[in-house]
């Protein structure tokens, strides 16, 4: 990583209010060795890492972007998440 990617980074993690502590969030996503990930905070603060096809707080996931993933509830609804803009 570049020493300004690396400068950005710091920046971007001590925003403040960035995150809605009361709602689900994206906060990363990421090429793991075994495919794509992203890690999600739940409404509750708890976090969890997720690769398409696994499930959490009652939603899974469907697609895992650059940017946002797609996220299915048991009723079959779909909704995306996308990092957070700070």
């Amino acid at each position: 990583m570049a020493d300004t990617d690396t400068a950005l980074a710091g920046q971007n993690a001590t925003q403040s209010d960035v995150l809605d502590m009361h709602a689900q969030q994206l906060l990363g996503v990421m090429q793991a060795h075994d495919g794509p990930a992203a890690l999600l905070r739940s409404a509750r603060g708890d976090i969890a890492r997720l690769q398409i096809g696994e499930e959490a707080f009652g939603i899974r996931v469907t697609a895992i972007g650059e940017t946002k993933i797609i996220l299915t509830n048991r009723w079959g609804q779909s909704e995306s998440l996308a990092l957070p803009q700070g």
